[in-house]
Protein backbone atom coordinates (compact mmCIF):
# COMPACT_ATOMS: atom_id res chain seq x y z
CA UNK A 1 0.00 0.00 0.00
CA UNK A 2 2.86 2.52 0.53
CA UNK A 3 5.25 1.74 -2.46
CA UNK A 4 4.09 1.95 -5.58
CA UNK A 5 4.32 -1.12 -8.00
CA UNK A 6 4.27 0.68 -11.30
CA UNK A 7 7.45 0.47 -13.55
CA UNK A 8 10.24 3.08 -13.07
CA UNK A 9 14.04 2.97 -14.16
CA UNK A 10 15.72 3.17 -10.97
CA UNK A 11 19.31 1.92 -10.35
CA UNK A 12 19.40 -1.28 -8.88
CA UNK A 13 21.66 -4.20 -8.03
CA UNK A 14 20.37 -7.73 -9.07
CA UNK A 15 21.08 -11.09 -8.04
CA UNK A 16 21.37 -14.60 -9.52
CA UNK A 17 21.92 -17.53 -7.61
CA UNK A 18 21.97 -21.36 -9.22
CA UNK A 19 22.71 -24.49 -7.37
CA UNK A 20 25.40 -26.22 -8.84
CA UNK A 21 24.96 -30.34 -9.50
CA UNK A 22 21.62 -29.90 -9.19
CA UNK A 23 20.61 -31.59 -12.56
CA UNK A 24 21.79 -34.62 -11.87
CA UNK A 25 21.49 -34.62 -8.05
CA UNK A 26 17.56 -35.03 -9.07
CA UNK A 27 17.89 -37.96 -10.89
CA UNK A 28 19.41 -39.90 -8.37
CA UNK A 29 16.53 -38.58 -5.40
CA UNK A 30 12.70 -39.56 -4.92
CA UNK A 31 10.68 -36.50 -5.45
CA UNK A 32 9.91 -35.86 -1.83
CA UNK A 33 13.51 -36.07 -1.31
CA UNK A 34 14.23 -33.72 -3.88
CA UNK A 35 11.55 -31.40 -2.93
CA UNK A 36 12.58 -31.64 0.67
CA UNK A 37 15.96 -30.68 -0.69
CA UNK A 38 15.26 -27.48 -3.10
CA UNK A 39 12.88 -26.04 -0.18
CA UNK A 40 15.64 -26.29 2.65
CA UNK A 41 18.13 -24.79 0.78
CA UNK A 42 15.98 -22.29 -0.54
CA UNK A 43 14.64 -21.32 2.99
CA UNK A 44 18.12 -21.28 3.81
CA UNK A 45 18.92 -18.65 1.14
CA UNK A 46 15.73 -16.73 1.67
CA UNK A 47 16.35 -16.05 4.81
CA UNK A 48 19.53 -15.22 4.16
CA UNK A 49 18.68 -12.25 1.08
CA UNK A 50 15.35 -11.02 3.37
CA UNK A 51 17.72 -9.98 6.20
CA UNK A 52 19.94 -7.90 4.24
CA UNK A 53 16.74 -5.90 2.89
CA UNK A 54 17.07 -8.07 -0.66
CA UNK A 55 13.73 -8.47 -2.10
CA UNK A 56 12.84 -12.04 -3.56
CA UNK A 57 12.25 -11.80 -7.75
CA UNK A 58 11.71 -15.43 -8.47
CA UNK A 59 12.21 -18.76 -7.97
CA UNK A 60 13.48 -20.65 -11.53
CA UNK A 61 14.48 -24.26 -10.93
CA UNK A 62 16.93 -24.18 -8.53
CA UNK A 63 17.80 -20.68 -9.19
CA UNK A 64 16.32 -17.57 -7.25
CA UNK A 65 16.89 -13.81 -8.29
CA UNK A 66 16.42 -10.90 -5.81
CA UNK A 67 17.32 -7.96 -6.26
CA UNK A 68 18.08 -5.02 -3.54
CA UNK A 69 16.93 -1.13 -3.93
CA UNK A 70 13.71 -1.61 -4.67
CA UNK A 71 10.60 -1.25 -3.91
CA UNK A 72 12.01 0.13 -0.86
CA UNK A 73 14.92 2.50 -1.88
CA UNK A 74 18.10 1.44 -0.47
CA UNK A 75 21.16 3.83 -1.17
CA UNK A 76 23.71 0.97 0.45
CA UNK A 77 21.87 -1.86 -2.15
CA UNK A 78 25.53 -2.84 -3.66
CA UNK A 79 26.75 -3.58 -0.27
CA UNK A 80 24.03 -5.29 0.97
CA UNK A 81 24.13 -7.20 -1.98
CA UNK A 82 27.14 -8.29 -1.52
CA UNK A 83 27.29 -9.14 2.22
CA UNK A 84 24.04 -11.68 1.47
CA UNK A 85 26.47 -13.25 -1.05
CA UNK A 86 29.03 -14.12 0.91
CA UNK A 87 26.60 -15.16 3.85
CA UNK A 88 24.76 -17.52 1.81
CA UNK A 89 28.32 -18.87 0.15
CA UNK A 90 28.79 -19.35 3.85
CA UNK A 91 25.29 -21.02 4.87
CA UNK A 92 26.15 -23.45 1.60
CA UNK A 93 29.32 -24.78 3.59
CA UNK A 94 27.73 -25.23 6.79
CA UNK A 95 24.81 -27.13 5.26
CA UNK A 96 27.11 -29.18 3.48
CA UNK A 97 28.85 -30.13 6.19
CA UNK A 98 25.82 -31.13 7.51
CA UNK A 99 25.10 -33.53 4.56
CA UNK A 100 28.15 -35.03 4.34
CA UNK A 101 27.59 -35.92 8.30
CA UNK A 102 24.07 -37.39 7.53
CA UNK A 103 25.09 -39.17 3.63
CA UNK A 104 23.28 -36.57 1.96
CA UNK A 105 24.67 -35.09 -1.65
CA UNK A 106 26.40 -31.98 -1.18
CA UNK A 107 25.47 -28.91 -3.43
CA UNK A 108 27.45 -26.28 -4.56
CA UNK A 109 26.33 -22.20 -5.52
CA UNK A 110 26.93 -19.30 -8.07
CA UNK A 111 26.19 -16.08 -7.44
CA UNK A 112 26.12 -13.36 -10.19
CA UNK A 113 26.03 -9.64 -9.02
CA UNK A 114 25.71 -6.72 -10.92
CA UNK A 115 24.43 -3.10 -10.40
CA UNK A 116 23.30 -0.25 -12.79
CA UNK A 117 19.89 0.99 -14.42
CA UNK A 118 17.26 -1.05 -14.57
CA UNK A 119 13.45 -1.21 -15.36
CA UNK A 120 11.31 -1.93 -12.09
CA UNK A 121 7.57 -2.62 -11.56
CA UNK A 122 4.40 -5.18 -12.28
CA UNK A 123 5.58 -6.92 -15.48
CA UNK A 124 2.69 -9.90 -16.92
CA UNK A 125 -0.03 -10.55 -18.10
CA UNK A 126 -3.86 -9.22 -16.86
CA UNK A 127 -4.12 -13.10 -15.23
CA UNK A 128 -0.76 -12.95 -13.37
CA UNK A 129 1.86 -10.50 -13.20
CA UNK A 130 5.33 -10.42 -10.88
CA UNK A 131 7.18 -7.58 -9.31
CA UNK A 132 10.62 -7.80 -10.99
CA UNK A 133 13.25 -6.03 -12.51
CA UNK A 134 14.72 -5.88 -16.68
CA UNK A 135 17.04 -4.50 -18.58
CA UNK A 136 20.70 -4.77 -19.83
CA UNK A 137 22.18 -4.80 -16.69
CA UNK A 138 19.47 -7.58 -15.69
CA UNK A 139 20.93 -9.17 -18.04
CA UNK A 140 24.36 -8.84 -17.22
CA UNK A 141 23.97 -10.13 -13.45
CA UNK A 142 22.71 -13.79 -15.11
CA UNK A 143 25.95 -13.83 -17.47
CA UNK A 144 28.09 -13.26 -14.58
CA UNK A 145 26.73 -16.11 -12.77
CA UNK A 146 27.26 -18.12 -15.33
CA UNK A 147 31.09 -17.34 -15.61
CA UNK A 148 31.24 -18.85 -11.87
CA UNK A 149 32.15 -22.82 -12.61
CA UNK A 150 34.61 -21.51 -15.17
CA UNK A 151 36.53 -18.87 -12.79
CA UNK A 152 35.96 -22.10 -9.60
CA UNK A 153 34.38 -19.25 -7.59
CA UNK A 154 31.10 -19.12 -5.82
CA UNK A 155 30.43 -15.16 -6.62
CA UNK A 156 30.91 -13.18 -9.48
CA UNK A 157 30.67 -9.42 -9.29
CA UNK A 158 30.84 -6.57 -12.45
CA UNK A 159 33.10 -3.67 -11.82
CA UNK A 160 29.89 -1.61 -10.96
CA UNK A 161 29.14 -3.65 -7.92
CA UNK A 162 32.21 -3.56 -6.49
CA UNK A 163 32.90 0.45 -7.43
CA UNK A 164 29.56 0.35 -4.45
CA UNK A 165 30.86 -2.15 -1.97
CA UNK A 166 33.99 -0.26 -0.46
CA UNK A 167 34.12 -2.12 2.25
CA UNK A 168 35.32 -5.70 1.09
CA UNK A 169 38.40 -7.08 -0.13
CA UNK A 170 37.99 -7.70 -3.46
CA UNK A 171 39.92 -9.85 -6.25
CA UNK A 172 39.68 -8.72 -10.16
CA UNK A 173 39.06 -12.02 -12.18
CA UNK A 174 39.69 -11.05 -15.47
CA UNK A 175 38.54 -8.98 -17.96
CA UNK A 176 35.56 -10.69 -20.49
CA UNK A 177 33.40 -10.11 -23.43
CA UNK A 178 29.99 -11.00 -22.43
CA UNK A 179 27.06 -11.43 -24.47
CA UNK A 180 25.02 -8.61 -25.48
CA UNK A 181 28.31 -6.45 -24.36
CA UNK A 182 30.52 -4.17 -27.31
CA UNK A 183 33.61 -3.66 -24.54
CA UNK A 184 35.05 -5.67 -22.18
CA UNK A 185 33.83 -5.80 -18.28
CA UNK A 186 36.03 -6.26 -15.56
CA UNK A 187 34.79 -9.24 -13.26
CA UNK A 188 35.81 -9.56 -9.45
CA UNK A 189 35.62 -11.64 -6.42
CA UNK A 190 34.89 -10.56 -2.98
CA UNK A 191 36.75 -12.19 -0.51
CA UNK A 192 35.18 -10.71 2.65
CA UNK A 193 34.91 -7.98 4.72
CA UNK A 194 37.79 -5.51 4.89
CA UNK A 195 39.77 -5.93 7.69
CA UNK A 196 38.37 -9.71 8.85
CA UNK A 197 40.63 -10.94 5.31
CA UNK A 198 43.73 -12.76 6.45
CA UNK A 199 46.33 -11.27 4.48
Amino acid sequence: EHYSMQATNRELTVMFCDMRGFTAMSERMEPLQLQGLLNEVFSKLTHIIRSHRGTIDKYMGDCVMAFWGAPVATPEHATLAVRAALGMAHSVHALNAEHRARGLPEIGIGIGLNTGPMCVGDMGSDVRRSYTVIGDAVNLGSRLEGLCKAYGVEIVASESTRAQAPGFVWLELDRVCVKGKEQAVAIYYPLGVAGRVAG
